[in-house]
């Protein structure tokens, strides 16, 4: 092969080795950049999900006497009110935004906001608070006065339920689990311990008081709600009321999925969606300035 022949095919080589080269640079700086990406996305969502709790809840546990056992969950360390913006929507596709307030409450309380109950020895204090602050309406019939209670069965979430005078002219209780109503009143419940959340002290003393907020214009961190802290899939539940068609029902609202649940005619009952919406009541924790106006229903 003449010497000018493979001058020629080696500037060529050259030539197609230094495109490789760069091809191969480029390759490897779009890897890294992208290996960057990755690395900054999933630092950021762990270090947002190790904050999202960041406080220990204070279990204190009674016996029942009965072989049922009820815990509830205290803490008087309270976590900061989220910042972030809550979205209702509902059926329409109609979505609702509402801003967190400037206050620093949430719907946590002190064990002083709750006094113990049971069927067994049924005493309601004059402190027990009442839904929407007065009697529910019944249609036609006589409203009935009930009281917001918490039940908190050990290894179980806790459930929100109503006490009642019941058909035997007696105070009783329904709650509903895994949608089954348990009744005080059942053999194997009137010795289960549950707590009345009532309201000790004043305005002025605690700076906040409890108000009744429809469910799309609540700002859903001070919404009054428990939950099962050991599992990190436990939703939120809370005290609720629902007004329908003359008649307002006492249950529990879950406040991640957007259900109410609550007892009618004796038999479990559910509502979702635009219902939940528009026609459910929350308690809610508000800051107390200067005056505190009653809420209207």
């Amino acid at each position: 092969m003449a010497p000018q022949q493979i001058v020629r095919r080696w500037r060529r080589f050259k030539k197609r080795f230094a495109k490789f080269l760069c091809t191969v640079r480029d390759q490897n700086r779009r890897h890294m950049i992208g290996g960057a990406i990755v690395t900054v996305l999933v630092t950021w969502h762990v270090c947002r999900s190790a904050g999202a709790e960041d406080f220990i809840p204070v279990n204190v546990t009674e016996g029942s006497g009965s072989g049922q056992e009820d815990t509830a969950i205290w803490s008087n360390d309270l976590p900061p009110l989220s910042t972030e913006i809550d979205l209702l929507r509902s059926t329409t596709q109609k979505t609702v935004t509402k801003r967190a307030t400037s206050t620093f409450y949430n719907g946590i309380l002190d064990r002083q906001f709750f006094v113990a109950f049971t069927y067994s020895k049924a005493i309601v204090p004059k402190t027990a608070i009442t839904p929407l602050n007065r009697p529910l309406q019944r249609g036609n019939g006589i409203p009935q006065t009930q009281y917001i209670a918490l039940w908190a069965p050990r290894g179980q979430p806790p459930h929100w339920g109503a006490i009642f005078v019941n058909a035997q002219n007696r105070l009783d209780g329904s709650f509903i689990r895994n949608g089954r109503i348990y009744n005080l009143s059942a053999p194997d419940m009137q010795n289960t311990p549950v707590r009345l959340v009532q309201y000790v002290g004043n305005e002025q003393e605690n700076n906040f008081r409890f108000a009744w907020i429809k469910a799309i214009d609540v700002d859903m961190a001070t919404v009054v709600s428990e939950k099962d802290y050991s599992k990190d899939c436990s939703p939120r539940m809370a005290p609720a009321v629902l007004q329908d068609h003359g008649y307002e029902y006492l249950g529990e609202a879950d406040l991640d999925n957007r259900v109410f649940y609550y007892v009618d005619q004796n038999y479990p009952n559910h509502v979702n969606g635009s219902l939940f919406t528009n026609n459910v009541y929350l308690l809610t924790k508000q800051q107390c300035q200067c005056s505190c106006p009653a809420t209207s229903y």
